[in-house]
């Protein structure tokens, strides 16, 4: 004997959908960690904000200074334009020292005239 399924959607499964719908909205209604966590965020950015201000504000009975001095930016020693150069200046010069040491075949202290050994001798 066959059994044969009807191809109508059974009641039981549909009235089985309700309570998932209910659940849903109940959790959609519901604020959720990150939305308590945005919230932590604006009012930490919130309070930044007051204090960056009031760092710009002299206190009360302090009269504003008469003129701002100007700091004129660094151009000698650690700063980041030297640093930037310093730091493609030694790329190209590893890459030179690869290039030459391919094209010559020895190594940087043979083409000086250094004599060096074939490395460690070490067979298993």
């Amino acid at each position: 004997m066959l059994a044969t399924r009807s191809c109508a959607p059974s009641t039981a499964r549909i009235a089985s959908t309700a309570p998932v719908r209910a659940r849903r909205a109940r959790v959609a209604a519901r604020a959720g960690p990150l939305d308590a966590m945005n919230a932590s965020i604006e009012e930490n950015k919130r309070r930044t904000a007051a204090r960056e201000a009031a760092k710009l504000s002299a206190p009360p009975g302090v009269p504003p200074p008469p003129f701002v001095p100007t700091i004129e930016p660094a151009t000698f020693g650690f700063v980041e334009n030297a640093e930037r150069m310093n730091s493609r200046a030694s790329m190209v010069g590893w890459w030179a020292l690869l290039l030459v040491e391919g094209v010559a075949g020895k190594g940087l202290l043979e083409l000086a005239g250094v004599t060096v050994g074939k490395g460690i001798n070490f067979t298993f």
